[in-house]
């Protein structure tokens, strides 16, 4: 380990290793020969980065020592090279005073030469720099002990060198009895002044006052004055042109330009600027480093600042930093993203050689779309590769990315690997895992290494990132694998002969073009055979996820975990609040997923299992539902008021139904209590209403009670299996349109099924045939008109913004969107009614006045709708509870 050296660095962690310079060092060999690599070695290995810091430089020194032979040589860390020697016999050291050199500013720099041997030695020095650094001369002497030569060295414009790369540097060569060595300063070449800036705001309109913010930082090493001149340009009016800024030394300001919008695109002027130093003495210079977007809708261009390119599409924007290639994107101007591409790797084995590659060529180009971007980098790992990057964004905010690898060279490539790091804060993502669509914790962060490989079952992730949702697809036949902090996807090239081309399939992030998971699943081209059921990432499956448990003394409880760790910790279970079950389970044992079954005799037709789950320093509480049917269910048909109405009893919630009257259920009592507010046996006015019937009942959108009392409907008794083989007995409501204009050939069917002893309806609708209608844009919508003999007997209660409020109705005209989760209770009893959103529900709400009462879904029209379900319960809970129940479905 003492071969290398540890870089402090905030960015990354990076080991330097500098012994094949060792090697190369003439002036040394004669004192390694008589030491010993490892044993001489003096260096003491510490837990920290390594480093000599003086003047701005960083220098790693080896040493080494044995009896009365030693030897210690220094590399300075940018330049890469030796910057010291001394052996026994002489101590040759370059120095400078300050890594920060000015461009076009003469510098001095040293030369020391230490003669230890007494005797008079010949000594050389010769400087050959005629790019970048100019530094030429040649020294030539007899040295009989010490000697330092002082010289001039000027740095002219150019680039701020990367991290990554080896810096310009001052190199001299070395003679010393004939003995050559090569010594090195790399330096930090800088303006007189660091200038950057931007300007707040993502979207800018025509003729609209904005202000760039350009930072101005005096990187002299005494006060100046500083003249700065900007340019005119047809894309921005300047009120002011010219600035004059006063700094100290090291001193930094901020100077606000204002300016208006005259035309859309990538303002970047070439400012001209003036330093003045306290003795006159002046440096001009230019400086392109602030660049600024000018979005708007309907506006694509590409532009680049000191450190970015970017991609500008309406609203969106990409950054490609210009350090490492590193992507973000987002919906704003922001450069910071919680997701980011880096430079991919060619494998294998792979190399990172494009995260500090500087690219062949760099161009945007657009068609009617979408704006691209491309670079291009000329492979050293794989001789004759030419690998194309593109970045392509399109408005709606949807950003692609792919590769084109070329063969430029002789060699034949059997097979070549391309990977694509990527990384995400993901906040409530959705991971397609296990065959399974699982939603993870909205507080707690996933990382990628909490997910192993083998159960991602998918192309896909997404997450709602603070409300703005963000998502992510990779090629379906491309590798991808959860690596550490990261994440990667790697297709393979197949061969590659001389002047073969390969281009490599897209991904896609999607930064707000898909709102939602299922959106994201359905662009990544995964068909679903069914709609899956979103798993909890540490969840509580109460028997298989069917809520209903019939004729069994027990149900089966699953606790499984889809993150990477084991679970350990303990479980309780509690059935209508009595201990049914505990468990312990230890990482030991090395459990996803921990089996068992608990007891359900006698337990309540509806029954709520509680779940108190420990794991590690987590202690979650899960509620379930569990349905119990027992007894029967009655249905009869009688004659009532000259209707023949058809009546469902369960023994706790009864229906009836009169097809000759209106299409839907005139009565819904539980317990005997009525909650329906209907007008049977014929229909009246109410209110705006004329005719209004009432009671419960689903049509399609744009088909008034008065047109639907016109069409024909018929009943009958039916039995239905669910999904998951329950059987229900249901009420089936047939009606036939012949008479509507817009809905003429429409037969649809409404369902009211009950299981035996069970206070839940489930409902919904069929179209048996469409009658040749285009359903996409169409509604089915479901009402329900409530009352217990007096309105204001009646009250609604919502959770909004974390708080219960309560309702009372018939008291005032008000409307509620969402009642999602809400209960209604009754004055007069304790009895409670829920109503529940269906699947492909799009509203569920409410309205109220001083004559009714109505509660409103609306679903998206399909020849098949999703079951909604009313549950009665005399326990308070919050409406959610029920959402197992949606896990049913009926063809």
């Amino acid at each position: 380990m003492f071969l290398f050296f540890w870089e402090d660095r905030d960015d990354t962690t990076h080991l330097m290793n500098f012994i094949p310079g060792v090697h190369q060092a003439q002036l040394l060999k004669p004192a390694l020969e008589k030491l010993d690599w490892y044993n001489s070695s003096m260096r003491e290995i510490e837990v920290k980065p390594d480093g000599i810091k003086e003047n701005g430089f960083t220098f790693y020194e080896y040493e080494w020592e044995s009896g009365e032979v030693s030897a210690r040589v220094r590399f300075e860390r940018t330049g890469r090279g030796i910057s010291l020697i001394e052996t026994n016999d002489y101590l040759l050291e370059l120095s400078m005073d300050h890594h920060e050199v000015i461009e076009n500013e003469i510098q001095n720099f040293q030369l020391k030469f230490a003669n230890k041997t007494g005797s008079p030695v010949s000594f050389r020095a010769e400087g050959n720099n005629q790019g970048r650094v100019e530094a030429v001369f040649e020294h030539d002497l007899l040295a009989e002990s010490d000697a330092e030569i002082t010289g001039q060295l000027l740095v002219h414009e150019g680039e701020e060198p990367s991290v990554w790369k080896t810096h310009p540097s001052l190199d001299v060569k070395v003679w010393v009895n004939g003995k050559e060595c090569e010594l090195r300063l790399g330096l930090l070449p800088k303006q007189p002044a660091k200038i950057t800036g931007g300007s707040k705001g993502n979207l800018r309109f025509l003729n609209q006052e904005a202000e760039l913010e350009i930072e101005v930082e005096n990187n002299l090493e005494e006060d100046a004055l500083f003249h700065l001149s900007l340019p005119g340009s047809d894309l921005v009016e300047l009120e002011k042109r010219e600035f004059r800024i006063q700094l100290h030394k090291k001193g930094r300001k901020l100077l606000n330009v204002p300016f208006i919008v005259k035309k859309h695109g990538f303002y970047q002027p070439e400012m001209t600027i003036l330093a003045i130093k306290e003795n006159g003495e002046k440096l001009a210079f230019k400086c392109s480093s602030v660049g600024i977007p000018l979005k708007s809708f309907g506006q694509k261009f590409g532009g680049e600042s000191k450190d970015y390119w970017y991609i500008c599409n309406g609203i969106c924007q990409v950054n490609i930093r210009k350090l490492d290639y590193k992507i973000t994107a987002g919906r704003n101007e922001n450069v910071n993203q919680p997701f980011a591409f880096f430079a991919p790797k060619l494998g294998k084995p792979y190399s990172t050689e494009f995260s500090k590659a500087k690219p062949l060529a760099a161009e945007w180009f657009s068609d009617d779309t979408a704006i691209t971007f491309k670079l291009v980098f000329r492979s050293e790992a794989f001789t004759g590769i030419l690998v194309s990057l593109y970045t392509s964004l399109y408005s709606e905010g949807l950003v692609k990315v792919w590769a084109e690898l070329t063969n430029e060279g002789d060699k034949k490539y059997e097979n070549l690997y391309f990977s694509q790091p990527l990384y995400h804060e993901m906040q409530h993502p959705y991971f397609p895992l296990e065959n399974e669509v699982v939603e993870f914790s909205v507080v707690k962060e996933l990382g990628f290494m909490e997910i192993s490989a083998s159960s991602i079952t998918e192309n896909w992730f997404f997450a709602n990132h603070n409300g703005e949702p963000i998502g992510f697809c990779w090629p379906k036949n491309a590798e991808s694998n959860p690596d550490g902090w990261q994440f990667y996807y790697q297709q393979e090239t197949g061969c590659l002969e001389s002047g073969d081309q390969k281009v490599l399939a897209p991904g896609y992030l999607s930064i707000g073009a898909f709102r939602t998971w299922e959106e994201m699943q359905q662009f990544a081209g995964v068909t679903a055979e069914y709609e899956k059921n979103v798993q909890n990432e540490k969840a509580l499956i109460i028997n298989r996820g069917n809520p209903v448990a019939s004729e069994s003394e027990s149900a089966e409880y699953t606790l499984k975990t889809y993150r990477s760790g084991y679970l350990h910790g303990t479980i309780d279970l509690y059935l209508n609040g009595d201990k049914k079950q505990s468990a312990n389970f230890s990482q030991e044992q090395e459990l996803k997923v921990v089996k068992s079954n608990f007891p359900i005799n006698g337990a309540e037709p509806l029954s709520i299992v509680n779940a108190e789950i420990t794991l590690y320093s987590e202690k979650k509480h899960v509620r379930e539902l569990l349905i119990l049917p027992r007894g029967n269910v009655r249905m009869l048909m009688e004659e009532q008021d000259g209707k023949t109405v058809f009546i469902i009893d369960n023994g706790i919630i009864s229906l009836k139904g009169a097809p000759d009257f209106y299409p839907g259920l005139f009565s819904l009592t539980y317990k005997e209590r009525e909650w329906l507010d209907s007008s049977f046996p014929k229909p009246v006015a109410k209110g705006w209403w004329n005719p209004w019937a009432g009671g419960m009942k689903t049509a399609p959108s744009q088909l008034s009670v008065f047109s639907l009392m016109k069409e024909k409907s018929s009943a009958e008794f039916i039995s239905v299996k669910d999904s998951y083989g329950n059987e229900w007995s249901a009420l089936a409501i047939h009606t036939k349109v012949v008479h509507h204009s817009i809905w003429k050939g429409l037969e649809y069917t409404q369902y009211f099924a009950l299981m035996p002893g069970v206070p839940i309806l489930a409902h919904w609708v069929k179209a048996d045939n469409a009658g040749g209608k285009y359903l996409a844009n169409e509604k089915w919508v479901t009402d329900l008109f409530l009352s217990r003999g007096s309105l204001k007997d009646l009250t609604l209660t919502v959770s909004d913004k974390g708080a219960d409020s309560a309702y009372q109705a018939g008291v005032e005209e008000q409307s509620f969107v969402n009642i999602d989760g809400s209960r209604i209770s009754s004055g007069s009893s304790p009895e409670k009614m829920y109503v529940t959103r269906s699947k492909d529900s799009e509203i569920l709400g409410a309205y109220m006045n001083k004559e009714v009462f109505e509660v409103i879904s609306e679903r998206k029209a399909g020849l098949l709708a999703k079951p909604g379900f009313i549950a009665f319960e005399e326990r308070s809970f919050e409406g959610r509870l029920l959402e197992s129940l949606c896990n049913l479905e009926f063809l």
